[in-house]
């Protein structure tokens, strides 16, 4: 029996016949050899395959070395070909400089448009909160009943901590603006109280220095600062030796103790932080206290605990303290948030919005580029079907093809990696609509790897299918249809149609969103603000120190300013508020009407308190609707009266006439004197809700806004104001004074960012669209010019040839506006939240984008149509 390997045996290894040619050669040779010292032919046989060894393993290992080889073979040869491809690239597009260019310039702003507003995506929605368990970290509020959420107030707050289960912490931080003395001239600074474990919570560390202890959060122990870094850095020179150093704030000595690392921050900003103060208030006793709410509280949950148990721990609170304190909490409740939502909440929608509109234009620009492309391919016919004569395969054109199309993609990249840099350097200059976490938007080693990413599905997608067009036709299809080219014949003409159709559909859903916000933004500015905004100005004061600790002495003050206000040169009128409009509702105090029932269950026994003094509306030129204005009588000790806007009444006095009902508000009973028009509280889009106002000089605060209404500009009258401020108190600082249209500037900020955003990328998808009609329209005249010829030649008149043109451009047109409709109807919701005022379907701006959209394919065709007309038949018959 023969100890050589049988054909069954060799059928159960790898097939390589190169090894078992060389295998069995090697053996054919041995053997002849031992036949030539003398052995039999089969013996011979048997000996060489006994000498040879285990023929298995050696096979085996013949193979796997020849399939290194080759795996090396085909990486060489892989690479190889990818330089050339890479190198012939290049040189085509040297030689099609301008064809480069208008592709260059197309997906730069196409892709440098997406890394842009991704960038802003990533950094405000997409990175992680920078801080300790900030997954785990929820926003803590009090719920009313009607569902509004406010902040906690001091005694809940310590029935919280006392009672939960659900989080292992519970931190809080409160609001405190003072008057630093000592650092230069007297200045305001935003600061916060923090309670005794929010930065060891949060991970905020010291830079210099240290935070607070425990026993400085105690009565009489807390005078002491920690300051943000950036303020370290702004108003000490970064210098260290300002731990230690003692400044004036409130008229009182703090002694800085330590400053923060720069990273360190509370989700809002602060320009030094003190310790909250545990007196009375922070007991969980019955105290009238449990209705102050001034707390932003957060509460890091205990592992494994989500949303849903700790929304249920906070309600099983909730409802124990509405047994305990029947007085205070009746129908009250805690609920929670996660810190991301809560900062980044009321951005999300429309940066999506904004991120899925940017790929609309980069959707536009590929179909106008993959259009250019068909076309350049249509041009390259004759190097394309001779370079598959000579042997080239459909798939390696094919790659060629694709690495043009990639290499034209990232070169795009790179040069929209430079707009996205310039974009989001302005962008953060600008500092638009108070987005959240702005310092983190940038063009960062993400950003670029997503858009190198983008860039080659970009490439892909615009070169995959003209390389496929290109390759797809044997050399006789194309001889079939004219001589002219892959992209010339029917089915070529259908493709950059199509392209043209989807460019055009794309750019209505962009311009429906546009002119939808536009028509959004137009109705919010016609909303009546209830005030006069020309030639009015605003300030704010904070009346801090020994001279200011009794209301006496702040009303006195108050009375001082005003009266200087007044006599000034230009103002004709001058009051001053707790709350000036477009900037808050002002405080929420208990309300009932004297002698009604109490409101049902799911409505809020509140309302908006407001101090003013008696020539406040004057100023800001509210008008009274009916009963009286208050007046100098309306002074501490004189009977408390109140004023009441049209929201109040429509609530509370349905139907009635409120002047001369008494009414309970912060527990107080005070008498309806007269009605005010509606002022807008916070924004334009949002109703006015139920406000009073009531006398300063009965319910005096030390954080008075001025209104200054006056025949001069703000330059004028700014200078002479802050000198008339400081010949009565030198240590007091102004706020800047801000112009009653800033505040409704600022007011529309957010919808202003986003509609001109969208209104630019609109503008960019149909200048796109436009330049791809008047494409496909050049070269479906170039192609066709020797049929216009011949048409022209048998009697077709200029005109005809003109129609015939501009209405297959027109045809185009309407089929991508149909389909563009149909898409916004069905992406309407994602933008009917961004709408004021307006149907997503609105018939004006649809009739508007259509008429924009067909006049511009008609404009863009025809430039080319008149081409069509102007060819000498004679002419283009000769050149055929």
């Amino acid at each position: 029996m023969s100890d050589a390997p049988g054909p069954e045996r060799r059928e159960s290894l790898d097939a390589s016949p190169e090894v078992d040619n060389e295998l069995a050669f090697h053996l054919e040779m041995r053997a002849r050899e031992l036949v030539d010292r003398g052995l039999a032919e089969e013996e011979a046989r048997r000996a060489a395959a006994r000498r040879f060894g285990n023929y298995d393993a050696s096979r085996r290992e013949c193979v796997e070395i020849d399939e290194r080889k080759k795996d090396r073979m085909k990486r060489t040869q892989f690479w190889s070909e990818l330089r050339q491809d890479l190198a012939y690239a290049f040189r085509m597009y040297r030689r099609s400089p301008g064809f480069t260019a208008v592709a260059l310039i197309t997906l730069a702003l196409g892709i440098g448009a997406n890394s842009a507003i991704f960038s802003v995506v990533h950094g405000v929605l997409l990175q992680a909160l920078p801080w300790t368990e900030a997954t785990r970290t929820y926003r803590i509020r009090t719920l009313y009943p009607d569902g509004t959420p406010y902040s906690l107030s001091a005694p809940d707050f310590a029935s919280l901590r006392q009672d939960t289960r659900a989080f292992e912490r519970i931190e809080a931080y409160a609001t405190v603006s003072y008057t630093m003395l000592g650092q230069g001239e007297p200045r305001d600074v935003l600061g916060y109280g923090v309670s005794d474990g929010l930065f060891e919570m949060l991970g905020l560390a010291p830079r210099v220095g240290r935070t607070f202890r425990r026993e400085e959060h105690d009565p009489g122990r807390g005078d002491v600062a920690v300051l943000d870094h950036g303020f370290w850095v702004r108003h000490f020179g970064g210098d260290p030796s300002a731990v230690g150093r003692t400044v004036s704030l409130a008229g009182r000595p703090f002694t800085v103790v330590g400053v923060l690392a720069p990273e360190a921050r509370l989700p809002v900003a602060a320009d030094l932080y003190t310790p909250i103060v545990y007196d009375e208030t922070f007991k969980p006793t019955d105290q009238p206290a449990r209705r102050g709410e001034f707390l932003a509280v957060l509460g890091r949950a205990r592992p494994g605990v989500d949303a849903a148990a700790v929304n249920s721990d906070l309600g099983r609170v909730g409802s124990s303290l509405q047994q305990q304190f029947p007085t205070t909490n009746t129908a009250l409740t805690f609920d929670a948030a996660s810190l991301r939502q809560t900062i980044v909440g009321d951005v999300e929608t429309p940066l999506l919005m904004l991120l899925g509109a940017v790929g609309f234009v980069l959707l536009v620009a590929c179909a106008n580029v993959a259009s250019l492309l068909l076309a350049r391919a249509s041009a390259r016919q004759q190097e394309i079907a001779v370079r598959a004569a000579l042997g080239a395969s459909r798939r390696r054109l094919m790659r060629q093809l694709i690495t043009e199309s990639v290499v034209l993609a990232l070169s795009g990249a790179i040069a929209g990696l430079a707009v996205a840099y310039a974009g989001t350097r302005a962008l953060i200059a600008a500092r638009p609509a108070d987005i959240p976490r702005l310092e983190r938007i940038g063009v960062d080693s993400t950003v670029v790897l997503v858009t190198l990413g983008v860039a080659v599905l970009t490439g892909l997608l615009f070169g995959l299918f003209p390389a496929f067009q290109a390759t797809a036709q044997a050399l006789t299809q194309t001889i079939r249809e004219g001589g002219r080219g892959v992209g010339a014949g029917r089915a070529g003409h259908r493709v950059r149609a199509g392209l043209v159709v989807a460019e055009m559909a794309l750019a209505v859903v962009l311009l429906m969103g546009a002119g939808l916000l536009i028509r959004s933004f137009v109705e919010l500015t016609r909303v009546p603000t209830g005030f006069d905004v020309e030639r009015g100005m605003t300030f704010n004061l904070s009346l801090q120190g020994p001279a200011y600790r009794d209301a006496a002495q702040v009303r006195a003050r108050v009375a001082q300013f005003e009266a200087r206000l007044k006599a000034l040169p230009g103002v004709t009128a001058a009051g001053a508020s707790t709350v000036v409009p477009l900037t808050g509702r002002g405080s929420m105090v208990d309300f009932s009407v004297v002698g009604a029932p109490p409101p049902p269950a799911n409505v809020n026994a509140e309302i908006a308190m407001v101090s003013v003094t008696p020539d406040y509306f004057r100023a800001i030129g509210t008008p009274l609707l009916r009963g009286r204005n208050l007046s100098d009588g309306d002074i501490a000790g004189a009977p408390l009266v109140v004023l009441i806007n049209e929201a109040g009444v429509k609530r509370w006095f349905e139907g009635q006439d409120p002047i001369g009902k008494f009414v309970t508000a912060a527990g107080q009973p005070r008498e309806i004197v007269g009605v005010v028009k509606d002022i807008k509280q916070r924004d334009l889009s949002r109703p006015s809700l139920p406000s009073v106002y009531v006398p300063y000089a009965q319910r005096a605060s030390r954080a008075p806004r001025f209104v200054v209404r006056s025949t001069l500009d703000l330059a004028t009258q700014g200078p002479a104001i802050r000198n008339a401020f400081r010949e009565i108190d030198p240590n007091l600082a102004l706020s800047p004074l801000v112009p009653f249209t800033q505040l409704v500037d600022d007011s529309v900020a957010r919808p202003r960012f986003y509609t001109s955003l969208l209104s630019l990328f609109a503008a960019a998808a149909l200048t796109l669209a436009a330049t791809g009609i008047f494409g496909v329209m050049s070269y479906a005249v170039a192609q066709r010019s020797r049929e216009i010829s011949i048409r022209m030649a048998l009697g077709a008149r200029a005109g005809a040839v003109l129609v015939m043109i501009v209405g297959r451009a027109l045809a185009l047109a309407v089929l991508g506006v149909a389909l563009g409709i149909a898409a916004t109807f069905g992406l309407g919701r994602v933008i009917q939240s961004q709408l004021f005022g307006v149907a997503v379907m609105d018939p004006t701006t649809l009739a508007g984008v259509a008429a924009v959209l067909i006049t511009s394919a008609a404009l863009a065709s025809f430039l080319p149509a008149r081409r069509a007309a102007g060819i000498d038949p004679a002419n283009a018959l000769r050149q055929g």
